[in-house]
């Protein structure tokens, strides 16, 4: 390797990872205003700014980006939707089967890119968006052995990690809202529940909206929960324990209802500064290199 090769790569390797740990996150969510559906925006490192985008048209009680296409889809109870991020519309894809048992979470299986749907009452259904055609899963119940083991689930959002096109394994999480904790569907296809543990937030309302985004391998995941004056609450929430860690309350006018995560893009100043950077750092490697 060239020797100047050698002095650039671990400045790029440097520049890239500072980049990757100061990443920020443009959450979308979608809740009620004055009996109108509304699409809004937010960043994760500041939910208290918020941007309506438009309305929905709809009543959608879940949203997620698809990663095989990166659109974003949307589900009422019965249809299921693709949503514009510019003006909010939801514009209808197909209809499928009806989850019966209430609100409910949905979320885009990266591997097998189908939406998996779930309801309070237990269902579990993997929908082809492209066909609207639905296979029933296992009923979602706690695992023997689990400490939730005969109790009844209220499992209102999912989210799937490794939320990227083309990703080779994935693990379903859920959030038991009755129990205030974070689960594992395992395998999801049978139903089958493992705790993690407790978000620390004691049961929460069935309205609230939870998704993974992932940026490099590293999967973040948020949780929108209604909090005091029906204003939902940002949290990132450890996978590995199930522990929830407040961001901030999301001014969005109402609770979210679902929301969906995606990495935001670096700004041009920020690609500048990198490229800078680099060319500071070949400059100087090519001086050294002519002593």
């Amino acid at each position: 390797m060239h020797r100047i090769a050698r002095r650039i790569l671990p400045a790029l390797g440097l520049l890239l990872a500072g980049t990757a740990a100061e990443a920020q996150y443009t959450v979308y969510g979608v809740t009620n205003v004055a009996g109108q559906q509304q699409l809004v925006s937010f960043s994760s490192a500041t939910p208290g700014a918020v941007t309506t985008l438009g309305a929905t048209g709809a009543n959608l009680t879940g949203i997620d980006f698809r990663p095989a296409n990166g659109l974003l889809y949307g589900y009422d109870g019965s249809r299921v939707y693709t949503v514009s991020l510019t003006t909010g519309a939801a514009t209808l894809v197909g209809d499928i089967d009806d989850l019966t048992g209430g609100a409910g979470g949905v979320d885009f299986n990266p591997v097998a890119d189908r939406l998996r749907l779930v309801d309070g009452a237990g269902t579990s259904l993997r929908v082809n968006v492209d066909a609207s055609t639905t296979i029933v899963d296992g009923s979602l119940a706690y695992a023997a052995g689990d400490p939730n083991a005969g109790s009844s689930p209220f499992v209102t959002a999912v989210a799937y990690t490794n939320s990227v096109a083309g990703a080779a394994s994935t693990t379903l999480y859920g959030i038991d809202t009755r129990n205030g904790t974070l689960v594992t569907v395992n395998p999801p296809n049978n139903g089958t529940l493992n705790t993690v543990g407790s978000l620390g937030l004691g049961t929460l309302s069935a309205i609230n909206g939870f998704d993974i985004v992932t940026v490099g391998g590293t999967n973040t995941a948020f949780f929108a929960a209604l909090g005091a004056g029906s204003i939902s609450n940002l949290y990132t929430v450890n996978l590995g324990t199930g522990a929830a860690t407040l961001v901030g309350a999301v001014n969005a006018g109402g609770g979210l209802a679902g929301i969906a995560a995606v990495a935001t893009v670096p700004e041009p100043s920020t690609w500048l500064l990198m490229g800078s950077g680099l060319l500071a750092v070949g400059a100087m490697a090519r001086r050294r290199a002519r002593t």
